[in-house]
């Protein structure tokens, strides 16, 4: 993109600085009328003044450059018309910095009027002058652009990066609030359980006592129904309390602070995309895998790096964890550890696969979302 961009920029200063030696030579022509020359040589001069200005304005080299000025200066001793498309010489001098040409052009000038009438030294200076300031005029124009270009370029990175700063911002804020709000959800859990839930349980008992105790056939019937009314709300708060407590788990930073001991020895990378409204219990199960893939990494595992990737799919949620030490598969069977993985995800109807190989050993865990709930 860049190098188009500069394939461009060039081209359109050829076509620039062509138009404007176009308009010195016709300047300059015009002071043919006030000269005596053969048709031939007029030509001549006109047409070598714009091949070695074209030439001028395409070459690269500087040393190129230099010899093109040079070949048309010695061309002014050779013939004085010559002399009359000194401008363009010089206005190659001047936007290509040739400044050690500058005498020989002068030489060159003094020269020609020496052998002609008065008008080479009254126009031809003067138009020498102009095309120089049409140079520095020109130049100036075209620095200015850069100048502009490059000023709405850094403006523009910096809108950008102050958009990406407010981004990080706004999710560095949402992802406080979303803390915020798992804090509060907990608070609320442990607050019911500790209160309201033990509340009810006294008088749950105190009502099984009542029942035993009471001797009234009349009072059996609403007894019953009492104590059938606080057991369904005992059970109501319970669901409310498990639900509340599954909601505040931050499954994101539980898993951060799992693979935690990783970052010492191993370049981790973690790679997370996956909704807040998960079941409960596929995070607890994401949750223990990862601290005992962890685990089994820190002991087994001779690699320098791991992966951990949970995703959201439509139907179920994924985690893959993975390093790329090499190992026997004999790790992949048997343990503690691993069973208690296929015991979890057994649980939950989910699958798991283990892959021990000299490529890395890979855990990967699918579950679908309506076996969690």
């Amino acid at each position: 993109m860049n190098h188009t961009a500069g394939n461009l920029k060039r081209r359109a200063d050829i076509i620039s600085e062509l138009a404007e030696k176009l308009i010195l030579v016709l300047m300059c022509s015009t002071c043919l009328s006030d000269m005596e020359y053969t048709a031939v040589m007029p030509v001549i001069a006109v047409l070598s003044c714009i091949t070695l200005g074209c030439l001028s304005t395409v070459a690269k080299s500087r040393a190129v450059q230099y010899i093109i000025s040079s070949a048309y200066i010695i061309c002014c001793f050779a013939h004085p018309v010559f002399a009359l498309y000194l401008p363009l010489t010089a206005y190659d001098i001047s936007r290509r910095r040739l400044y050690p040409l500058i005498a020989p052009a002068l030489a060159a000038l003094i020269y020609c009027t020496a052998e002609e009438n008065m008008w080479l030294l009254v126009k031809v200076p003067a138009f020498v002058v102009v095309a120089v300031l049409v140079e520095k005029l020109s130049s100036r124009s075209g620095r200015l652009g850069r100048e502009l270009i490059v000023t709405r370029d850094s403006a523009v990175e910096y809108s950008n990066a102050l958009m990406e700063k407010n981004q990080r911002l706004l999710e560095a804020q949402d992802n406080e609030v979303h803390l915020a709000k798992l804090k509060e959800r907990n608070r609320i859990a442990r607050e019911i359980h500790d209160n309201v839930g033990h509340m009810l349980t006294r008088t749950i008992l105190q009502m099984g006592a009542i029942q035993i105790i009471n001797k009234d056939e009349e009072l059996k019937e609403p007894l019953e129904s009492i104590k059938t009314t606080l057991d369904e709300a005992m059970d109501s708060i319970r669901r409310s309390v498990h639900d509340l407590h599954d909601d505040s788990i931050d499954l994101e930073g539980s898993l951060r602070d799992a693979i935690a001991p990783l970052r010492d020895n191993y370049r981790v990378n973690f790679e997370y995309d996956i909704s807040d409204h998960i079941n409960g219990k596929i995070k607890y199960c994401f949750i223990a895998i990862a601290k005992e893939a962890v685990n089994n990494i820190i002991k087994h595992s001779n690699g320098d790096a791991v992966t951990i990737t949970v995703r959201d799919h439509p139907g179920m949620c994924t985690m893959c964890v993975e390093d790329n030490g090499q190992c026997s598969k004999s790790i992949g069977t048997g343990g503690i550890g691993l069973e208690n993985m296929h015991e979890r995800v057994a649980a939950l109807g989910g699958v798991l696969n283990i892959t021990p190989g000299k490529q890395g050993f890979k855990i990967f865990v699918s579950i679908m979302k309506k076996n969690g709930e």
